[in-house]
């Protein structure tokens, strides 16, 4: 734990507005601000909280991580979007199990140790930015575990890490038998009892997020890892009350969700979902598809997930996605279109920029996103990495003026201007 209290040292302040916050009162006349940038309030369980912005840092694999520890990387990478004004920020997938992790160096919440090193983690960032709303994405990675890094490039015979190099290969499990792709692992299919132990794991592992210090925990039921892949029937082919039908497909990601919502009423809890597995027209095989978003959406409504957060692809290795400005967006409207009762919605997926007549306006897009009522949230990724201020940034090219910042950076900002 890091000794020197908050109050010695971040001066971005009780008695200034949070940073990444805009003041309202400075405004010109007839000049509104636009949603990406306001305060909005969203559900959390049974209570409600109030986000300082509408920009949400998306869970990003960065592969640093030692036995599932966080590292002293993770607190300066995290650190930086705290400083710079993201509103919310959803730490990396972690795995529930460590055969759960996608890498040998990916976050964990499977022992009682991490415990207080992610508590380090979530106080550091607060402590440098007030109102900072903080979750962490729990996640297993099913037949996609135990495989390299993406930025180790030494050639590899297989694309999965062996045991001998630290991996887990001969324990990688699915829904099914069904390897993700050509060269890849065939996954155990798991027993109805292997199934009931991994919800277990992740409501232990969300116990452990909510005493480390987060706010919410994000359930991924995505991009073709575990849960994501027990909804597909792309990977999911089995003929027991976990298969067949939409409603077996989806059971043990919505026992997963009422257990949590069960056991911690007032937290935080979202979920992570394909808005569909990506076929072209032409391939009559069953998916996932929008359809099926609309139909899940409604049901975790119901079931009090307080945010849904719409992606896609990586259920089948050949399927890609052309990442065009809001090629996720689709998937957000198909969940909204079921006509939600309390859950809000968040997209994803290049919408950083501008429009096409003014297409070098950061932010543009994503208002744009949010007036029309796709999406009620942002959620950015890439971007941050190469653009941490990108909160900022956004700030002065859709309203001219400053967002409030950190002191020990924004008191040097008109002598730059």
């Amino acid at each position: 734990m890091l000794a020197v209290s908050s109050s010695s040292y971040a001066l971005s302040s009780q008695e200034r507005l949070p940073v990444g916050a805009v003041d309202l009162s400075s405004l010109p006349e007839g000049v509104e601000c636009p949603l990406l940038l306001q305060r909005t309030e969203i559900p959390s369980g049974t209570t409600t909280v109030t986000l300082k912005n509408r920009v949400i840092v998306a869970p990003m694999c960065m592969y640093s991580s030692v036995d599932g520890f966080p590292t002293p990387f993770h607190l300066v990478h995290h650190g930086q979007f705290a400083l710079h004004g993201a509103g919310t920020i959803i730490v990396e997938a972690s795995g529930i199990t460590p055969s759960g992790r996608i890498s040998p160096r990916d976050l964990g919440l499977y022992k009682e140790e991490h415990v207080a090193a992610h508590a380090s983690l979530v106080q550091t960032a607060k402590d440098v930015s007030s109102e900072l709303y903080m979750g962490i994405q729990l996640a297993h990675a099913g037949r996609k575990a135990s495989t390299w890094p993406p930025y180790d490039r030494t050639p590899h015979e297989t694309p999965y890490v062996p045991v001998s190099e630290g991996g887990w290969d001969k324990t990688v499990v699915n829904a099914s038998s069904i390897p993700y792709g050509e060269g890849h692992l065939v996954p155990h299919e798991l027993s109805l009892s292997e199934i009931r132990d991994i919800e277990d794991d992740f409501v232990r592992a969300a116990d452990r997020a909510f005493r480390a210090g987060y706010d919410f925990v994000q359930i991924h039921s995505a991009h073709g890892y575990l849960l994501s892949s027990f909804c597909s029937p792309l990977a999911n082919q089995r003929k027991d009350m976990y298969g067949g039908s939409l409603e077996n497909r989806t059971r043990l990601l919505l026992n997963i969700v009422r257990r949590i919502r069960d056991q911690f009423p007032e937290k935080g809890l979202w979920v992570r979902l394909n808005g569909t597995d990506g076929l072209p027209e032409d391939d009559e095989r069953e998916s996932w598809n929008y359809e099926s978003t609309t139909a899940l959406a409604s049901m975790l409504d119901d079931a009090g997930v307080d945010v849904l957060d719409i992606s896609s692809g990586g259920t089948v290795g050949k399927l890609s996605f052309s990442s065009t400005p809001g090629y996720q967006v689709p998937g957000a409207e198909a969940a909204k279109a079921a006509g939600l009762k309390r859950m809000k919605v968040s997209s994803v997926g290049c919408l950083q920029g501008g429009t096409e007549e003014h297409p070098h306006v950061p932010g543009l897009f994503a208002e744009k996103v949010l007036q029309e009522g796709s999406a009620d949230l942002i959620a950015l990724g890439r971007i941050f990495l190469r653009q941490p201020t990108w909160v900022e940034d956004a700030a002065r090219a859709l309203l001219g003026k400053h967002a409030a910042g950190a002191l020990q950076y924004s008191y040097t900002f008109p002598r730059l201007d």
